[in-house]
């Protein structure tokens, strides 16, 4: 799944950039904890999927937690 991510990331001209591990298992601890975590592993906010949303540094948290 990740390879077709960066591949529509390319095309849509957005960074492809990964973050640290430290950094990417601590924006997933955030979202683990947040209530607008839904059992699918989506955002309740935005609709993305967390664990793929977080490795991007171009990314970032709609409701401002990282």
């Amino acid at each position: 799944m990740s390879l077709l991510i960066d591949i529509v990331k390319n095309i849509k001209g957005k960074t492809t950039d990964k973050v640290s591990v430290d950094t990417y298992n601590a924006r997933v601890s955030g979202c683990y904890s947040c209530p607008s975590l839904l059992i699918t592993g989506n955002c309740k906010i935005c609709g993305c999927f967390v664990k793929d949303k977080a490795k991007y540094s171009g990314e970032s948290c709609p409701d401002d937690k990282w």
